[in-house]
């Protein structure tokens, strides 16, 4: 909408709803990354996984590793087809944007992990040993 009316208010207007919008951003990911983490420590769930703590972040070390090399995999060449496009140098996309874009993909994470909590729980925990180490 804001592309229909952003000519249509003042400049103190828009100055105030890009903040605000900004802000209203910012808690809601902040408050989804508090709950994952909160979530993360709850002895409840700890307590079904009945295999190691070295397991559990065996797991946890792949999987991140894997988000890693999944996530280099697409930015750098779809950054490279994109550049082949590209005729002026300055519209390039040069390497530290390219590792800048890929560690801001990864960032966004919080959201996935919360999404991910509620694929594998039901009314909020879960007495399955997969499902626990999945979550922890």
């Amino acid at each position: 909408i804001s592309h229909y009316t952003w000519h249509n208010v003042t400049e103190k207007s828009r100055v105030t709803t890009k903040h605000a919008f900004a802000t209203f951003s910012f808690i809601a990911e902040l408050f989804i990354s508090l709950y994952v983490g909160m979530d993360a420590l709850d002895i409840e769930k700890w307590s079904f996984v009945k295999d190691s703590p070295g397991t559990s972040a065996e797991v946890s070390a792949i999987l991140l590793g894997l988000v890693l090399v999944g996530r280099a995999a697409f930015v750098f060449p779809l950054s490279f087809l994109s550049n082949l496009t590209k005729k002026a140098q300055h519209e390039k996309i040069d390497f530290r944007q390219q590792v800048l874009i890929w560690w801001a993909g990864l960032m966004r994470g919080a959201v996935s992990m919360a999404l991910a909590y509620n694929q594998f729980t039901k009314e909020g925990h879960t007495t399955m040993p997969g499902n626990a180490i999945m979550i922890t």
